[in-house]
């Protein structure tokens, strides 16, 4: 199977790593896009060196000017993991200013037309996951065919518990290969 992993900037990047270092293991090809900020939590080497293959990072680059459309159409499967607030409400609103909304949005229609599963893993502050714009946006991919995965109650990064904390990969791994 062909997964793209679109990854925000979040400290649970470094727990995301494990679901290339497992569809790889299981004979998967992943693509791996990232916005600037998630690679302040992990390395360009480390993706690449985990997927095989070069991490798209930017939009606009020479030679390689459409990859948002070849990557959008090359995936089977579109993960969104993990998932921002600031990212989510960009993507209902249709805005594409880096490479992971530019590469979502291009997904989208293709991926609707041809059944291919999109799904959106939240990770973010329990303030930021109970805002109404957050909620909102969720249940608006929700209704256009996004498989959302809930957040767990736990610790979060900064200290606090609550809501808003990644799943742990074998649950997310779970929850991807039951929907698609």
């Amino acid at each position: 199977m062909k997964r793209l992993l679109l990854m925000t900037g979040s400290i649970a990047c470094a727990k995301a790593t494990g679901l290339i270092s497992t569809w790889v293991k299981q004979g998967d090809e992943v693509q791996v896009v990232c916005t600037p900020g998630a690679l302040n939590f992990v390395g360009v080497a480390t993706l690449e060196g985990l997927s095989q293959r070069s991490v798209m990072s930017a939009t606009f680059t020479t030679d390689a000017m459409m990859d948002h459309i070849h990557v959008s159409r090359w995936a089977d499967q579109i993960v969104l993991c993990p998932a921002t607030a600031n990212v989510i409400n960009k993507l209902t609103a249709g805005i594409a200013d880096d490479a992971v909304t530019t590469v979502w949005l291009a997904a989208y229609s293709h991926a609707q037309e041809q059944g291919k599963p999109m799904f959106v893993i939240p990770a973010m502050n329990s303030m930021m996951w109970q805002y109404p714009a957050t909620q909102a946006s969720l249940q608006t991919l929700s209704t256009w065919g996004v498989h959302v995965m809930p957040t767990v109650q736990g610790e979060l990064a900064c200290g606090e518990q609550g809501a808003g904390r990644m799943p742990e990969v074998l649950d997310i791994l779970k929850f991807v290969e039951q929907r698609a």
